[in-house]
């Protein structure tokens, strides 16, 4: 080994010894405790695990703890977590010896002497171990990489239960908002056929016009349109709740008719409530979001990556040790005899492999890197994502209320025209032409509701809220999230 190489491995020897993590979370720094939107309805207060049960119907709740179940995302990301862990123990296993026994028989046998010849049995027993001493902690830092990658699987595997809980919520709300809707556009259907009938009498008497009697027509067929696209709607929505939790399309309709059953199934768009909501301060959302987390334990994990390859520059220390004996016996294999013994412990320095290391190192110090960028690219991403939802929350409520008002004058002109109408001031058919307007009102509502219960919904998957008071459990092969200090059923 010449003088330079001897020079560069002395200096890496000092560098690993002054490592230090560069973990790059300058970012945090700049994150508020405040969001920018202030609003009566968002309090700083910590948000509350199980926020779909808020919402105070079974039926949804029934349908969040089916999809935690059986959900194939949240069984794929199991899976991950499992596997995830199986590799750490793996990993475990480089920090200690390994040997190997073994017994075996030969037979022997030589025609040459006498008669019959000769011929006997040697039975032997051999063990074999070999340790590589981890003076540098290049295996540590290995283990320490896939433990860590094993809390970010965790982390995975809540932000997909937190997403899947979100979704089911929020497809749920619409196929509410379908129902009603579907409700009374059928009103709206058969008020319009009544109009034709109004229409086609009057045209008779020559009180109303041809054209007149088309429009009505085109009316009618407007509203069946507008009747058949909500209950496509209806079942597409059905549809996509059952692939949520894991049930074939049919599998559907027996559940809802269950619920229907308890009379759960009939809570209304209208008896929800979309009011204060506990978001916690801007800057805790670091510690809460799962995907935020996922990227912290990315960057320590490849930290220690690139920490391990920077030490396979060091020499490796290796012990081997052979023991074995023979014997003509097998119960005396293991007795005094021939016996063989070698104990012997070795160097190796990596002097012709430099430039594939130095590759490997680069790639790993760039895998670093990458974490960093992707940590950062996920908190900025996070924060956007919260003060944009927390805005749409806050105008979707304002516009909720603007419905609210809009409808209750609506109502108010019903009252009044049917006044009207028990006095004779205004037909029948005026009577009907208000009704609808009060009922595509009532639908424009419920409109804006859903909207606003949607984005509930989305502001509360924005701030990770719903599992920060659960923990990742294993049972047998299976993999649970259940409430800290619960235990798994």
């Amino acid at each position: 080994m010449n003088s330079r190489k001897i020079t560069f491995l002395l200096l890496l020897f000092f560098a690993a010894c002054s490592v230090k993590k560069d973990l790059g979370r300058d970012i945090q720094k700049d994150v508020s405790a405040e969001f920018i939107t202030k609003n009566r309805n968002i309090l700083s207060t910590a948000p509350s695990d199980k926020w779909w049960m808020e919402f105070n119907d079974e039926t949804l709740n029934k349908l969040v703890e089916l999809g935690l179940e059986n959900n194939k995302d949240i069984q794929s990301a199991s899976l991950a977590i499992a596997t995830s862990r199986q590799l750490n123990n793996v990993s475990i296993t480089k920090l200690l010896p390994t040997g190997t026994a073994g017994i075996g028989r030969q037979r022997f046998a030589s025609p040459g002497f006498g008669p019959n010849g000769v011929s006997y049995d040697l039975y032997q027993s051999t063990f074999d171990a070999a340790w590589e001493l981890d003076f540098f902690g290049k295996n540590l830092d290995r283990y320490r990489a896939g433990k860590l990658r094993f809390l970010k699987e965790a982390q995975l595997y809540k932000a997909i239960a937190l997403r899947i809980t979100s979704e089911i919520a929020h497809n749920y709300i619409e196929l509410k908002r379908a129902k009603k809707q579907i409700e009374n556009l059928q009103k709206i259907s058969d008020l319009k056929k009544q109009l034709i009938e109004i229409s086609e009498k009057k045209q008779k008497t020559g009180m109303f016009s041809k054209s007149d009697f088309h429009r009505a027509e085109i009316d009618f067929d407007s509203a069946s349109s507008a009747l058949i696209e909500a209950q496509t709607e209806e079942k597409v929505l059905t549809y996509r709740l059952a692939v949520l939790i894991g049930f074939m399309p049919e599998k559907m309709a027996e559940f809802f008719a269950q619920e229907n059953q308890k009379n759960i199934f009939q809570k209304k768009i209208f008896d929800y409530s979309s009011g204060l909501v506990p978001v916690g301060l801007k800057s805790d959302i670091l510690k809460r979001r799962p995907d935020i987390l996922a990227a912290e334990y990315e960057i320590d994990a490849a930290d220690f990556d690139r920490s391990a390859q920077f030490k396979e520059f060091f020499p490796s220390f290796n012990l081997t040790a052979k023991i074995g004996g023979g014997s003509k016996s097998l119960g005396d294999v293991l007795k005094d005899g021939a016996n063989v013994k070698d104990i012997s412990g070795r160097i190796s320095v990596p002097i012709f492999s430099i430039g594939q290391l130095m590759a490997e190192y680069k790639i790993s110090k760039a895998k670093a890197r990458s974490a960093i960028i992707d940590y950062e690219k996920t908190v900025l991403a996070a924060i956007e994502e919260c003060e944009s939802q927390i805005v749409r929350y806050a105008n979707a409520l304002q516009i909720e209320n603007n419905s609210s008002h809009s409808l209750s004058a609506q109502k108010k002109i019903f009252r009044i025209d049917k006044n009207k109408k028990s006095f004779g001031v205004i037909s029948r058919e005026d009577l009907i032409h208000s009704e609808v307007t009060l009922l595509i009102s009532e639908n424009e509502m419920a409109q804006k509701k859903s909207s606003s219960l949607i984005n509930l919904i989305a502001l509360h998957k924005a701030i990770g809220g719903g599992f920060d008071g659960y923990e990742i459990r294993f049972k047998k092969d299976r993999v649970f999230m259940s409430e800290v200090g619960k235990g798994v059923k």
